[in-house]
This record gives C-alpha cells, sequence and structure tokens, in this order.
C-alpha cells in the first residue's frame, strides 16, 4: 500500500508553505478519501494517509497519524476484574501500529499514546495527521461537520495546524495535495473548525485567499509567516 499510494501520480500545490515549518512539529488536517475501489472500501483502507506521508517526506517531515482502532461504542463488563477487550478492536489496534500510526481509542484514556505522542512532537519535524471529519466521504461538502480533537491537541502541545486538500477520489487518475494557510497559534475549537473548513472549500475550489477587515467572531485567525492577523472571508 506504501509503494502503491505513497509514490502515486500528484500535483502538489502551494509547496512554499512547509518551507515555514523547518524542524517544527505540527498537526495536519485533511479530507477523508473515501476510495472507488471496491476491494479498498472492503479493506477499510484509504490511501490519503500514504499520499500525506509521501508528500512531507519530500520535504524532511516525518508523517504519522492517529488512527482510531474502536467501534465508537463502549465496550461493557469485565474479564477477571479488568475491563473487557474486544478482541476484534484489539487485532485492529495491532494492524494500526504495524504501519507506524498511532492507535487511538476514543472511549477511554491510553497513557502510552499520550505519552507517545508528546515523545514524537518534542523529536520536532513531525506532522501529526489527523482527520478531522471522523470517516471517509466522497468529497467535501459545506454542511460537513468537522471535530474538535485538532483544537484540543494544538492547546496541549502548542502545534500550528497545517490543513491539506486532497483530490484524489479515483485511485485511476493524478491526484492533487493543495497545501493551505496555517494556524499558527492555538485558538477554541469551534473557530478552528470553522476556519479548516473554510481553508478545505477555498483549496477545493482553488480560490484565493481573501480578506475581511472585521474580525471573525471578535477574534483573529493567523495565517503563515508575515501575514497579517485578519479573518478569512
Amino acid at each position: 500500500m506504501r509503494l502503491i499510494y505513497g509514490n502515486k501520480r500528484c500535483v502538489y500545490e502551494n509547496e512554499h508553505i512547509l518551507k515555514e515549518f523547518n524542524g517544527r512539529s505540527m498537526i495536519v488536517v485533511s479530507n477523508h478519501i473515501k476510495p472507488r475501489s471496491k476491494f479498498l472500501r472492503m479493506i477499510s483502507m484509504p490511501y490519503d494517509a500514504f499520499m500525506i506521508r509521501h508528500l512531507l517526506k519530500l520535504h524532511g517531515i516525518y508523517a504519522t497519524a492517529m488512527t482510531s482502532y474502536d467501534s465508537g461504542k463502549r465496550t461493557k463488563g469485565t474479564r477477571n476484574g479488568k475491563p473487557h477487550k474486544n478482541r476484534k478492536e484489539q487485532l485492529i489496534k495491532g494492524i494500526v501500529k504495524s504501519m507506524d500510526l498511532i492507535p487511538l481509542n476514543r472511549n477511554e484514556s491510553d497513557p502510552h499514546t499520550i505519552r507517545e505522542i508528546k515523545h514524537r512532537i518534542d523529536a520536532g519535524n513531525l506532522g501529526l495527521g489527523i482527520f478531522p471529519e471522523g470517516t471517509y466521504f466522497r468529497g467535501f461538502r459545506k454542511s460537513r461537520k468537522l471535530h474538535g480533537g485538532m483544537a484540543i491537541l494544538s492547546k496541549r502541545y502548542n502545534l500550528p495546524i497545517l490543513p491539506l486538500f486532497i483530490d484524489a477520489y479515483n485511485s485511476n487518475k493524478p491526484g492533487r495535495i493543495s497545501i493551505g494557510n496555517p494556524l499558527w497559534e492555538p485558538m477554541d475549537a469551534h473557530l478552528v473548525t470553522e476556519y479548516i473548513a473554510k481553508e478545505f472549500l477555498r483549496l477545493k475550489e482553488r480560490r484565493s485567499v481573501e480578506f475581511e477587515d472585521e474580525q471573525l467572531l471578535g477574534n483573529d485567525f493567523t495565517y503563515g509567516a508575515g501575514a497579517e492577523n485578519k479573518a478569512l472571508k
């Protein structure tokens, strides 16, 4: 999968933005590709993570992603006095770790995962990938709800957020990855999700950045190095 989709033919837009992250770690957020291939859907294997990893590797940035392995439902019951572990989830967790991704259980706190994330971030040159849509879709829409976990991690580890938009829904055709304007400072979750959604739509439609004089919701957004703190229209 890494060889096939990591080296997939792809056009990169706005690569110069990555130069601003020399030596820094960041949170990388992207839309989540739903494969057209029935085989890829059957094995639940979107290829967008491999494409992102290849792009960042070209710029000396190591990339990994947080990937949930739970069903989204809390496991009930205990075994030998300990919480019951779902065997299927444990198998998926092992597969996730074998792909050098960070396994995430949305139903319980995992101190080991938190320590691993902190260790990787402190080493620098890390792109910590998150798909804020929560699951994969065919295309990105204005009404799509984004989850705010990226904002929580940004505040916890003081990391900038870099949006990427991937247009590669047909794996038989060349893809496109467009790099958006980063959020350099941690912000509240509702502002971050609103900004990222606007950036995804802008990159999808290949629109240029348009600025307003007034602050959005009474707050400034921080763009790339040297840019003014004004709200994105």
